[in-house]
């Protein structure tokens, strides 16, 4: 009996001493508001009356992220991008088509085992991601980071806010993730098919034109087709045997 009683603790001494020995595993916290990707923007303003549309503009580099949630909320549910047209119009004529992207939140809400600022190499490791894009000083989305998670995409602003200036990012070039850093998950195939349904309404002939005029945008389609917003690129395939030339500071429609 006491040669049993011996042998069971030396085993649970062993198992201890391996566990405490073992190397950490990667993080296996997944927030519960994952699970509400994919639902539509009408099933969410029933489930959140209090909801509102957000228009965030620290979670992308290059447009803005149009959003729904309540106010004061550790995240908001992210629907599309966009750099101008009429969102609320689009979310508002779509909200049966429209489905959840993905979010806008914070580093350490996406990641809650996050409890610190952390090196690139610390965080990538706590949440068991081996590669990742890190865009420097020259480029346009300078100091954020791009990886894929969970068969998502997500965006990292690694930039340090400018005290007093609202909403506007210093390039640090510190390889460091601040818990409070500016973040978005989406799922890519949601994502585009949200921005061409809101393309649709957002910009029809006329709003575009207006627009080319206001920014003197010259577009000969579809050569530079790339440097403007998708589904504004669409909508000009659609447009006849049209296209946009330089005159002066104005662009007209030939």
């Amino acid at each position: 009996m006491k040669r049993t009683a011996v042998i069971v603790i030396l085993s649970l001494l062993a198992a201890f001493v391996f566990s405490a020995c073992a190397p950490a595993a990667p993080s296996g916290q997944t927030p519960e508001f994952l699970n509400d990707i994919g639902k539509t923007l009408i099933e969410l303003k029933n489930e959140h009356p209090e909801g509102e549309i957000i228009e965030s503009l620290d979670s992308s580099p290059d447009c803005a992220a149009i959003c729904f949630g309540e106010p004061e909320a550790e995240y908001a549910y992210y629907f599309f991008g966009t750099q101008s047209g009429d969102s609320e119009k689009a979310m508002s004529e779509c909200e049966e088509q429209l489905k959840c992207a993905g979010f806008v939140t914070t580093a350490n809400i996406l990641f809650p085992d996050m409890e610190d600022d952390m090196s690139f190499e610390d965080f990538f490791s706590l949440i068991g991601v081996d590669d990742y894009e890190y865009f420097g000083e020259d480029t346009l989305a300078a100091g954020w980071l791009r990886f894929m998670y969970q068969d998502m995409e997500v965006m990292v602003n690694t930039n340090e806010m400018t005290p007093g200036r609202g909403l506007h990012f210093n390039f640090t070039g510190a390889e460091i993730v601040k818990r409070d850093a500016p973040v978005s998950i989406a799922d890519p195939e949601i994502l585009n098919t949200n921005s061409d349904l809101a393309g649709a309404v957002m910009f029809d002939e006329t709003i575009l034109l207006e627009h080319i005029a206001a920014t003197g945008m010259c577009i000969s389609f579809p050569r530079d087709c790339r440097i403007i917003h998708p589904p504004v690129c669409r909508l000009i395939s659609r447009i006849p045997h049209k296209c946009y030339i330089q005159q002066g500071n104005n662009s007209m429609i030939s």
